[in-house]
């Protein structure tokens, strides 16, 4: 769609903003669409930006930082379509049905790509997430599974800032080429709860906490001095991340003021990171998973009334 100047590249945990929320956020000026889906995977991220980095005259990118980096950069996203960014334009035919070409004649008419009940229905979806996480069963479950893996949860993965290939070799040549291209590029490190470290240790990695942590560092080691480049995180914060009331599971925040406040740090420049207090923040976060106690504030205060 002509005009749009910003670009959303996340997962499921920026699929929310619409486009009016992040307009809201930086700018009458801006023109913005959100390129979020559920469970990117390395190659996949890096197709998608590498499309943007060709053809899009995009004046601000903002890319979330997924745990998903930590994994090999050949890894693809199940179902993505591919096809659609090959040379073989017969392919392409695939991706035809009445729902594309309604939404295509829409665009073609000038109009919105983005339908706002796409958002209702996420919404929904998310509120019943939340309602079925916040269950104390739910939270004894967790607890669990925390006291379990206490031990092991911060143990040595053995990486090293060059292990990650899929941070080396595709994200941070493609900020540099949206660099000089003069776009603004602003990432974002997802919030994830302290809980989540030991919830996916079983299906991500045993050393989950340690690669995605070392991950995180190297990468803004990595990109510190390019200019019009910033990095927001806020994990650090124990009220924030050891919170589960603010979740919808242990990896997905849902409570709407936080979402709004670290969608708003991209205009007040709050929480950013860099080189200089990122080994801090790495501390600060691989303190509190160790020693963290489960907490949820919504369960207490229902328990209250």
């Amino acid at each position: 769609q002509s005009g749009i100047n910003t670009f959303l590249v996340g997962g499921s945990t920026t699929a929310m903003y619409s486009p009016d929320d992040i307009s809201a956020v930086l700018g009458e000026n801006v023109v913005a669409y959100n390129l979020s889906y559920g469970g990117p995977r390395p190659m996949d991220r890096d197709i998608v930006l590498d499309q943007l980095a060709i053809n899009a005259q995009a004046k601000r990118i903002i890319i979330t930082f997924d745990w998903m980096y930590i994994l090999d950069p050949e890894k693809m996203r199940q179902g993505f379509p591919e096809y659609l960014y090959d040379e073989e334009i017969s392919d392409d035919i695939r991706m035809v049905d009445l729902k594309s070409l309604r939404r295509t004649w829409k665009v073609l008419l000038g109009e919105t790509s983005y339908e706002a009940q796409d958002d209702e229905g996420y919404a929904k979806f998310t509120e019943r997430q939340y309602r079925s996480f916040q269950m104390p069963a739910q939270m004894a479950e967790l607890q669990a599974v925390i006291e379990e893996y206490r031990s092991v949860v911060d143990a040595p993965s053995g990486r090293t800032c060059a292990s990650f290939s899929a941070v080396n070799e595709q994200l941070v040549p493609r900020i540099r080429k949206f660099v000089e291209k003069g776009a603004q590029v602003d990432v974002i490190m997802p919030i994830l709860s302290y809980a989540n470290y030991y919830f996916r240790m079983s299906d991500i990695s045993a050393t989950l906490l340690d690669e995605v942590l070392l991950s995180r560092r190297c990468f803004v080691k990595s990109i510190d001095t390019l200019p019009n480049v910033r990095v927001f995180a806020w994990d650090d914060d124990p009220r924030i991340a050891g919170d589960l009331g603010n979740f919808r599971d242990p990896g997905h925040v849902y409570n709407p003021g936080l979402l709004r406040r670290t969608l708003t740090s991209l205009s007040t420049g709050e929480n950013r990171l860099t080189a200089a207090d990122v080994e801090a923040y790495e501390r600060r976060i691989r303190t509190e998973v160790k020693s963290y106690r489960l907490r949820n504030s919504y369960l207490e205060r229902t328990a209250r009334k």
